[in-house]
C-alpha cells in the first residue's frame, strides 16, 4: 500500500479530537502527582502520555501496537527530555501485560471511531488499583440520538457496525450500570475538531501533489478526505461530539 495511517496523521500531535486542557483536567481530578503511575493505551505519537508526563511528572507506560506511531512516541519523549518519565511498549489492549492493581490511573483517548469499550474496560479494570481511577473518550450524540443528524452522517456511522454511538447521558446510565462511578463526562469544544482535522487537511494535499497518476493513492486518498467533508460540510459538527469520561473504581 502506498499510503498508511502513519501518513494520514504525520502533522497530528494527538490521535483523536482531545485536548491538552482535557488531559490536564484529567490529571486534577484523579490527583495525579509525581509518584503516580500511568498507562496510556493506544497511545499513538505519545500526545497524552507526554502531556502528562510533562504537567504532573509522573511516570507513564505508552502501549502502541503500530511501530510507526511507537518510534514516533519514544523519538518525542527524547526530544522533550520525557523519555525518564515515559515508557513506551509494542503491544496491544486487549491482554496487557501487568499485574493486577498495577496503575493508578489508565486512559484510553485514542479512538474517534467506535470500538470495543467493554472489552477493553475489562482490561484496563484489571491493572488499576482499587480506588483508582480510568479515562476514556468516545465520539456521542450530541442531541442524544441520531434523528436529527444528516443522511450522510447517518451512512458515516452505520458503517461502524456492531459497534454504536451512544448519546452523553445514556452512555453515563451504561457506565454506572457496569459498576463505574462517572466522576466527570463532558464534551470537546468544537474546534477540538478544526483541530484534529486540519493537519489531516495538510497531509492529504501533500499526498495528492507527491501521488499524482496513482490511482490507489487517489482512492486512499478520497475516503480520507471524505471523512474530513461528512464533519465540515454535511454536519457532522453539528452532530457528533466527542466525550471524555472519568471513571472511579470501587
Amino acid at each position: 500500500m502506498i499510503l498508511d495511517t502513519f501518513e494520514r496523521y504525520k502533522h497530528n500531535l494527538f490521535l483523536s479530537p482531545i485536548t491538552s486542557g482535557t488531559l490536564e483536567h484529567i490529571g486534577k481530578v484523579c490527583g495525579i502527582t509525581d509518584s503516580s503511575t500511568v498507562l496510556d493505551i493506544d497511545c499513538g505519537k505519545g500526545g497524552a502520555a507526554l502531556t502528562l508526563a510533562e504537567k504532573f511528572k509522573c511516570a507513564v507506560t505508552g502501549i502502541e501496537s503500530q511501530a510507526e506511531f511507537a518510534e514516533e512516541a519514544w523519538r518525542r519523549a527524547i526530544f522533550e527530555d520525557l523519555d525518564h518519565f515515559v515508557n513506551i511498549i509494542d503491544s496491544g489492549p486487549e491482554e496487557l501485560p501487568f499485574d493486577d492493581f498495577f496503575f493508578d490511573l489508565a486512559l484510553s483517548l485514542g479512538h474517534v471511531r467506535p470500538f470495543n469499550t467493554a472489552k477493553i474496560l475489562l482490561e484496563l479494570s484489571r491493572v488499576v488499583r482499587d480506588g483508582g481511577w480510568i479515562a476514556i473518550s468516545e465520539m456521542v450524540w450530541k442531541s442524544g440520538d441520531s434523528d436529527s443528524a444528516n443522511p450522510a452522517v447517518k451512512e458515516w456511522v452505520n458503517g461502524f457496525s456492531p459497534s454504536r454511538i451512544s448519546g452523553l447521558d445514556e452512555r453515563i446510565k451504561e457506565l454506572s450500570g457496569a459498576g463505574f462511578w462517572v466522576e466527570s463526562a463532558e464534551l470537546e469544544e468544537d474546534k477540538s475538531w478544526e483541530d484534529f482535522y486540519a493537519p489531516q487537511a495538510m497531509a492529504i494535499l501533500e499526498n495528492r501533489h507527491e501521488h499524482i497518476g496513482s490511482a490507489e493513492a487517489k482512492s486512499i486518498l478520497d475516503k480520507w478526505q471524505n471523512e474530513l467533508e461528512i464533519f465540515h460540510a454535511a454536519g457532522g459538527k453539528e452532530s457528533l461530539g466527542y466525550a471524555c469520561f472519568i471513571l472511579r473504581l470501587p
